[in-house]
């Protein structure tokens, strides 16, 4: 079942479960750029309220700049 069609609270929680595996792919910059991924490849149009939460968007930074540390020590 895609995101779009669980209903309100499982919305939520599938979006930022997405966008941390997203974030820990390591080849985006900051939740912005996962933000524009979920809204145009997953058809989430409300990807913003999904997401809004200054935690969210601090994890998600935290994650991007982890993964791509992480890319860069080993050469990717």
């Amino acid at each position: 079942m895609a995101i779009r069609d669980l209903m309100n609270g499982e919305r939520q929680h599938a979006a930022f479960a997405e966008a941390q595996k997203l974030a820990d792919s390591g080849a985006y910059h900051d939740y912005t750029d996962i933000e524009y991924v979920l809204r145009f490849d997953f058809g989430l149009s409300d990807v913003s309220t999904l997401l809004d939460s200054q935690l969210m968007h601090r994890d998600l930074n935290r994650r991007c700049a982890d993964a791509r540390e992480k890319l860069e020590l080993l050469g990717v």
